[in-house]
């Protein structure tokens, strides 16, 4: 049985996670939808669902955007994660936004912090009958200060 033959018997996991290994250099715009551990040196974009870990020899540099990112290599670039980690051996350069920062002892970050924007979300439940009726009312009254449409003759 060759291994391209469909009864290979290894079937495709969807929460696989990706390993770039020590020794590897990667360059470019990578979007994931796994969780990713970066051993070796990314140079680039990075578009994460799930998590980033930049293990001890790891290097990554670019944008990263991420749910969750563990540094304990060198990360160089701007990040925008809902929780980041900066481990003992981690080290950060750049502009960090995000609502959920830590540093171990002997971590280091180098730039500025910034909250990630928060989501608006509108719930129309949460508006009280009074509240809509006296939106409807303010309509109506908008509604009859319009002025009429008058009739034109023409010869």
């Amino acid at each position: 049985m060759g291994i391209f033959s469909k009864n290979s018997g290894t079937k495709s996991r969807s929460a696989a996670s990706t390993l770039i290994a020590k020794g590897c250099v990667i360059s470019g715009k990578l979007k994931l939808e796994n969780d990713i551990q970066v051993d070796g040196v990314v140079d680039g974009q990075l578009h994460i669902e799930g998590v980033l870990v930049v293990a001890e020899s790891g290097r990554v540099k670019g944008e990263v955007f991420a749910k969750q990112l563990v540094v304990n290599g060198i990360l160089e670039g701007d990040c925008h994660a809902e929780q980041i980690q900066i481990l003992a051996n981690g080290r950060v350069k750049g502009k960090v936004w995000s609502n959920n920062l830590s540093i171990e002892p002997g971590g280091k970050f180098f730039g500025e912090t910034a909250e990630l924007p928060e989501k608006e979300v509108v719930s129309l439940k949460s508006q009280t009958s009074k509240e809509v009726n006296a939106a409807k009312a303010n309509t109506a009254k908008t509604d009859s200060k319009a002025p009429e449409a008058k009739a034109v003759k023409t010869a």
